[in-house]
């Protein structure tokens, strides 16, 4: 029975629960535990109403010898297990963990996926006669398609390796998860590895030989009819592939592409070599979806656009570009030509997308983000983290909207909408009240910069351990911001700058701030546009704190004089706008 005591000024409840035996617990539990699991992909199985990633067909349930009753779609639990489903499909008792792992093992079936990996990377090294790639992603999904992983070699026929090299360790890796071989000179040989979880191991040799040829014939007859044509005549072809029925074909958006990537270019400190190298680059991103490589292997897009612009004897750089366009990796080097050329198409082709889309009103609702463009502003934001050139999007935003089949003006808040959602996804670790305050969503340019939120993230970080100097900082902003709301005219800041403000202050704290300010705001602004030592940057701040204090004990700014007030309003506008390089302080939450 519950007992309520009020002691100290609180009402305490005491509440008795009495204990349940374990197992009738887990009777309870276990069954929620099931349901709540959750897969990428999950389906209902015959007349299950539950999703499940496949069917169940038996749970072992067993506490202190006994079995833990539940059911879960007409599947009830019980003692039985289960090995290898060809080699040892007959069931098993178990009623302890060992007896259990014991009889798995005894069955070919390995449940730790770690000694699965092992397994799988020592054995393929000992078979392989060469050097397999052993990538951590399809090592892992090896790993998880067998129970009692075999490594088995195999080989095609050498003829095959006149094919691109991408398209080899396409075929082989990703459509058939082999792991192709290296031979010492680093190039591909015609053997590899596959990952048998049973089967006679000829039979199962003699199989994979025969669909990896099979694939591979498919490809090199695809490969021979693409050498006819050059990529010209390839680019011609996308003529009839539509992008959007609103947007134009894939040939009309080529032209806006290497547009595009030549403003990019510019924008970004480029040369007249590496502008003309964007242009096309963006030009001739988009021909090889007109290949029929492409069209047997999609997901050598880009790939094999820029073999065969290597092919022809373009820029490496040009070549590099089209093969990296799909996505911002560590092989992407801003100190290179190419890596740079990649760059820029990346930037240009991830703007054309979301101008043209949210042009036509397709902006991402809920969990529905059907053109991807929640991707392409990630796309965005880390090719401005990799590469300092790249400032703000807003300006190149503009340009592409410019150029975009369909346009809206409320586009670009939607962009910078977007933007701040993906900031929030992305910086997961930083307290939301810090990422508001960097994201500055006063100024869409400002939201479109990913380097600068990132600086003042990193400048408010050090700036929350003074959370005395937070609340002084706030004043400021709160002063100019409720006088705004009323409508008044505060003058621009440029008289703060050049000292004329001083003599119409009417106010020596007013003048030591003004003096304070025209310090440190050169200073904060420069290291804030390149986006540089943050920790500098808060110190510089902090100068401010006095004078600021200072100001506000002595000093009343909304007065009757308007020559007076206007001075000392635009003297606070020029000390928030100092302040801002760091952030909304008026949006931290301070103990």
């Amino acid at each position: 029975m519950d007992e309520v005591t009020p002691r100290d000024g609180y009402v305490w409840v005491t509440k008795r629960i009495p204990g349940q035996p374990v197992a009738d617990l887990l009777t309870g539990l276990l069954p929620d535990a099931v349901r709540a699991l959750q897969f990428d992909k999950a389906m209902r199985w015959g007349r299950s109403r539950m999703r499940f990633a496949r069917p169940i067909r038996w749970m072992l349930a067993a506490f202190g010898g006994a079995v833990v009753p539940f059911e879960i779609e007409s599947v009830k639990s019980g003692l039985c297990s289960r090995g290898h489903r060809f080699n040892h499909p007959d069931p098993f008792e178990a009623t302890t963990l060992d007896a259990l792992l014991e009889g798995l093992r005894s069955r070919q079936v390995e449940p730790d996926a770690d000694v699965r990996e092992r397994l799988i990377r020592e054995g393929s090294v000992a078979v392989a006669g060469g050097t397999p790639d052993l990538t951590d992603a399809l090592v892992d999904e090896n790993v998880y398609l067998t129970e009692w992983p075999m490594p088995t070699q195999g080989e095609f026929a050498e003829g095959y390796l006149e094919l691109p090299e991408p398209v080899l360790v396409t075929a082989m890796a990703k459509h058939e998860r082999f792991f192709p071989v290296r031979g010492a000179d680093g190039r591909l040989t015609n053997h590899f590895v596959s990952i048998r979880n049973g089967g006679e191991e000829s039979v199962v040799r003699q199989g994979n030989a025969w669909v990896l040829g099979a694939r591979f014939n498919d490809a090199k007859f695809f490969f021979e009819e693409d050498k006819r044509k050059s990529l010209d005549e390839f680019l011609n072809k996308t003529s009839g592939i539509v992008f959007h029925e609103k947007l134009g074909t894939v040939r009309e958006r080529a032209n806006r592409l290497s547009e595009l990537a030549r403003a990019v270019a510019s924008e970004t400190g480029a040369d007249a070599q590496e502008t003309e190298w964007a242009r096309l680059a963006g030009l001739y991103a988009k021909a090889d979806l007109s290949t029929g490589l492409v069209s047997e292997l999609a997901s050598l897009q880009g790939v094999i656009g820029g073999e065969y612009a290597r092919r022809e004897g373009m820029p490496e750089a040009v070549c590099f570009a089209i093969a990296h366009q799909y996505d911002v990796s560590e092989g992407i080097d801003p100190a290179t030509p190419g890596g740079r050329t990649a760059l820029r198409l990346i930037i240009a082709d991830q703007l054309d997308k979301l101008a043209g889309y949210l042009g036509v009103g397709l902006a991402p609702s809920g969990t529905s983000d059907p053109f991807g463009l929640r991707r392409a502003a990630t796309l965005l934001i880390h090719a401005a983290w990799t590469w300092d050139a790249v400032r703000s999007y807003k300006g190149l935003f503009d340009f592409a909207n410019m150029n975009a089949p369909c346009r809206r003006a409320e586009s670009v808040n939607e962009l910078a909408q977007l933007f701040a959602a993906r900031y929030g996804a992305l910086l997961g670790d930083v307290p939301h009240d810090v990422l508001a305050a960097a994201v500055r969503s006063d100024s869409v340019k400002e939201t479109l910069a990913p380097r600068r939120v990132r600086h003042r993230i990193e400048t408010l970080t050090v700036l929350q351990a003074r959370p005395a100097f937070i609340q002084t900082a706030t004043r400021p902003l709160n002063i100019v911001r409720a006088a705004a709301k009323k409508g008044v005219d505060i003058p621009a800041t440029a008289w703060v700058a050049d000292g004329g403000v001083d003599r119409h202050l009417q106010s020596t704290e007013g003048v030591a701030l003004a003096e304070a300010c025209r310090r440190v705001s050169p200073r904060v602004a420069e290291l804030a546009r390149l986006s540089r030592e943050p920790e500098t940057v808060a110190q510089h701040l902090l100068e401010l704190e006095s004078p600021i204090n200072a100001f506000f004990e002595s000093t009343m700014v909304m007065v009757d004089d308007e020559g007076v007030r206007d001075a000392r309003l635009s003297l606070l506008q020029a000390v928030s706008d100092a302040l801002m390089a760091a952030g909304d302080f008026s949006l931290l939450i301070s103990e």
